[in-house]
């Protein structure tokens, strides 16, 4: 398995882990990772490339396929501005999205899912929302639809995993341990541990500035950052997320 499978796979597991024992720590959402993510990354002269916000919720039990088509159509009747695809059956495992591009240039996508357990079938829902270039006046505006929004799919007290990539150019020759070490001290964080090879380098960390952590078998971290180098004249591409990374980096 090559590098960035493994690192991808790791992160997938600390997530999926999550989810299914939510073991992270939840209280009512805000923003402050986000704005600490996005202004760290801005004053580290970090061109910031795209920005995601991912939630989930678990719904409960269904009996039956008709129960799950039941949700869906819940679902849609509180979004009407998206447009869905058709039920993908696979399985007994049924999933569902919808997707719409809003007035503020960004892509929402919320997701219904269904698996069999115990002679009946859990269900839960993925909201998505993401962005491009950061806009701080933007999502000033937007921020108090979002709260709605998460409330109104995901419930009050969500998980929401915060992830921005952004590039920083690399004329100088970026050492990727000196500036990893230098973005940790700016979010007054702890590393953990971390993977560290020549063009690439991937660490997990634990700050108190943030309530959400997730648990690791020696500490809580709530920190990712990844960073990959191009070559001097290329671009370093930088991944900051919260608890973990939620993308491929």
């Amino acid at each position: 398995m090559n590098r960035k499978l493994t690192v991808l796979c790791m992160s997938l597991a600390i997530l999926l882990a999550c989810f299914s024992g939510a073991e992270a720590k939840q209280s009512e959402w805000t923003d402050q990772e986000l704005q600490d993510i996005t202004r760290v990354m801005t004053e580290s002269d970090i061109s910031i490339q795209n920005w995601s916000l991912y939630g989930k919720n678990d719904l409960g039990f269904i009996s039956d396929f008709v129960g799950y088509v039941l949700l869906v159509e819940s679902l849609q009747a509180k979004t009407p501005e998206f447009r869905w695809d058709k039920v993908d059956k696979t399985n007994e495992h049924w999933k569902v999205s919808g997707y719409t591009n809003n007035s503020f240039g960004l892509t929402e996508k919320v997701t219904l899912f269904a698996y069999p357990h115990k002679g009946q079938y859990m269900t839960y829902i993925i909201y998505v929302v993401m962005g491009t270039a950061w806009d701080p006046e933007e999502w000033d505006a937007y921020r108090p639809i979002y709260r709605e929004k998460v409330q109104l799919l995901i419930g009050k007290y969500p998980t929401i995993y915060t992830c921005v990539k952004g590039e920083k150019s690399d004329t100088m020759g970026i050492v990727l341990q000196k500036l990893a070490k230098q973005l940790v001290q700016s979010f007054d964080a702890t590393i953990i541990e971390s993977l560290n090879e020549e063009t690439f380098l991937s660490l997990s960390a634990y700050t108190d500035e943030w309530k959400q952590s997730i648990p690791t078998k020696q500490h809580k971290m709530n920190l990712q950052i990844g960073l990959r180098n191009n070559g001097i004249g290329g671009k370093t591409t930088i991944t900051i997320g919260t608890p973990i990374i939620t993308t491929e980096y």
